[in-house]
């Protein structure tokens, strides 16, 4: 099957799933409430997430009262993911679907706007007031960095926006889900606090993180961390000659012990800025692997949980603070 029929025949399977289990309205802004309808007692509410992050938020909060399909796996680069026709029928079951926005998703985000607007919530541009979005790019209006959920406190806020999608869907459970994100986010209190005192530790000229793409601006602004990313926001285009030797340059001048590779990106370009280094003169070592745009599988990092946003995090933080202390 040819590229262009293969490209055609899932733009009308998308159609046609969508035409058919769409019950929200076709227009509206994004604050409409999702179309749940009344759920026979004991049925469970039908829930959807594109990210891992996203995924593990909901699934803390809704607990057994829902049913959960994250539609990218661990490990998935969200910026290049391309939902087959599969992932566009759960989206489309689901009575209630929660999606970073942003622009993270790439081409879903067209999908969720149009045909998904009734029931699909973007959280990070919900929950998050835009004075507090960091730009595309620098001096940039319009558009912000989707990575939101490297601040610990931002991220607190997208848990409190979907317990509240989520007691409007489900109201006869409300106490449930208030219970259940009060309790998430005082773990994720702590979380922000161990994060600074952790990161606190490595002396100020040596907290530098460079990694494959610009996915740590928040994470940087929040932890008073230094970030240079190799490929700009997106993962879509590569790392070109110019940013891989301004990076070697950059890192020679600075004395940067440690690079860091990405779960979700290819260690190529980090690798080239290594042997680059290391044939000027200077060795910089490989600090270890960071989980950027997606979490782990479980056991990937024995005493860690990446499979959990917490797990996560406290695994990010530590590893970069052993590799620059």
């Amino acid at each position: 099957m040819t590229t262009a029929l293969k490209a055609s025949t899932l733009l009308v399977a998308v159609a046609l799933l969508v035409a058919g289990c769409d019950n929200g309205p076709s227009g509206g802004g994004g604050a409409s409430t999702p179309t749940t309808g009344p759920r026979a007692p004991g049925k469970r509410l039908k829930v959807a997430t594109t990210t891992t992050m996203i995924g593990d938020v909901v699934r803390t909060i809704g607990g057994d009262r829902i049913e959960l399909e994250v539609i990218m796996p661990a490990g998935t680069d969200p910026h290049t993911f391309k939902p087959s026709t599969g992932d566009i029928g759960r989206l489309a079951a689901a009575d209630l679907i929660f999606y970073n926005g942003l622009h993270l998703e790439g081409k879903m985000v067209e999908t969720f706007e149009q045909r998904l607007k009734g029931k699909a919530v973007p959280v990070a541009e919900k929950a998050i007031p835009t004075d507090k979005l960091i730009p595309w790019q620098e001096g940039e209006t319009g558009a912000h960095d989707p990575h939101v959920w490297f601040d610990v406190t931002l991220w607190n806020r997208v848990a409190m926006h979907i317990a509240e999608r989520l007691e409007i869907a489900d109201p006869a459970a409300k106490g449930y889900y208030n219970h259940r994100h009060s309790q998430l986010s005082e773990r994720l209190e702590e979380l922000d606090r161990y994060a600074r005192e952790q990161l606190a530790t490595v002396p100020k000229d040596r907290r530098v993180l460079v990694t494959s793409h610009d996915a740590y601006g928040y994470f940087g602004r929040a932890y008073d961390v230094e970030v240079r990313g190799l490929q700009g926001i997106s993962t879509e285009t590569e790392a070109g000659i110019q940013s891989i030797n301004a990076a070697v340059d950059f890192i020679l001048r600075r004395k940067i012990p440690a690079l860091f590779v990405e779960s979700s990106v290819s260690p190529k370009t980090i690798e080239r800025v290594q042997a680059d280094c290391k044939s000027r003169g200077f060795e910089v070592r490989i600090g270890g692997e960071l989980y950027s745009d997606a979490m782990g599988q479980p056991g990937e990092h024995p005493g860690y949980e990446v499979h959990t946003y917490e797990g996560m995090i406290r695994y990010n933080v530590d590893t970069i603070v052993k590799a620059l202390k």
